[in-house]
């Protein structure tokens, strides 16, 4: 017997919602075209696979019988389509992932030196994101996975936990709180600052603490990227508040360092759709970040 695919999946879809408008408005198809898909397979079986009421429709003992070897068939036929996949991936040897700027400058280059020793036929393709466009991206699988700032509310995406970033101060050689290794939020009232754009989540956090404090943030300059910020504070334009991943390679001559009392800081984290599992090599790769990077926490399962 040569049966089509889609009718079982058809068939699974009614089995499983109870409902013949149902199963037709998430196959995106008309009530009559799921009827006539359902009596095709009747006929093909031989048998009355549902008995329809004027509240739901239930299997026959036939129909339930046959429900269990469906669901049994399209699960093998998935786990063949991913081993499939997996296997055409490591011939092709791609990996996409988007990441947010300070990441991708700063502690993504030497992981993917080492990735690409491991795997030198293997093409990465990065992008670098704003958060906003890194959870669009992921979502729209346009990337395997990302990286930046966990965040809450953020219910369609599962947060890996990376590492802890802290925030400080990149302040201006000639500023008067040069002297300072340690600031709090109330060093920075009225003074003038640099700081990324207000759709960060750092800035929204700095923010928040300075409104809780009484303290009035005196924003000059608004930039989009870390290494435009760190140009702006070296140029003395004013104080910048960066994250440190970034700021510690720009300290030298014309900037120093302070660390905030108490710590401001931000969870870095690897960026997944719920519920949607990794292919092998995309895997890998954020294996590979967990054991490289620096300051890892433990990976929420």
């Amino acid at each position: 017997m040569n049966v089509n695919l889609n009718l079982l999946q058809t068939f699974l879809l009614v089995a499983e919602r109870e409902s013949f408008r149902q199963a037709a408005e998430e196959s995106h198809r008309t009530p009559s075209a799921v009827s006539m898909q359902i009596k095709h397979l009747e006929d093909q079986v031989g048998a009355p696979l549902f008995v329809r009421t004027t509240r739901k429709v239930e299997l026959t003992a036939d129909g339930q019988q046959l429900l269990v070897r469906v669901r049994e068939a399209l699960t093998d036929v998935g786990s063949g389509l991913q081993e499939l996949r997996d296997a055409v991936e490591l011939r092709r040897g791609r990996v996409s992932l988007a990441s947010s700027f300070s990441i991708a400058s700063t502690r993504l280059p030497d992981v993917l030196a080492r990735f690409k020793l491991q795997h030198p036929a293997t093409v990465v393709r990065l992008h670098e994101l704003a958060l906003s466009d890194i959870l669009e991206a992921v979502r729209s699988r346009r990337v395997d996975f990302g990286i930046g700032p966990t965040t809450t509310g953020a219910t369609d995406f599962r947060f890996a936990p990376l590492l802890r970033d802290e925030h400080c101060a990149l302040i201006p050689a000639d500023h008067p709180l040069a002297d300072k290794r340690t600031l709090t939020i109330h060093d920075l009232d009225g003074v003038p600052l640099v700081m990324i754009s207000s759709f960060a989540a750092m800035r929204r956090q700095v923010e928040a603490l300075a409104h809780q404090a009484g303290v009035t943030l005196n924003i000059q300059c608004e930039v989009q990227q870390t290494q435009t910020l760190i140009a702006m504070a070296a140029a003395g334009l004013g104080v910048a508040i960066a994250p440190r991943i970034a700021a510690e390679a720009a300290t030298g001559n014309r900037l120093r360092l302070a660390s905030f009392v108490p710590t401001l800081a931000r969870e870095i984290s690897i960026i997944t759709l719920r519920g949607h599992q990794l292919s092998n090599m995309p895997l890998q790769l954020v294996h590979l970040l967990h054991q490289s990077l620096s300051g890892s926490l433990p990976v929420v399962e």
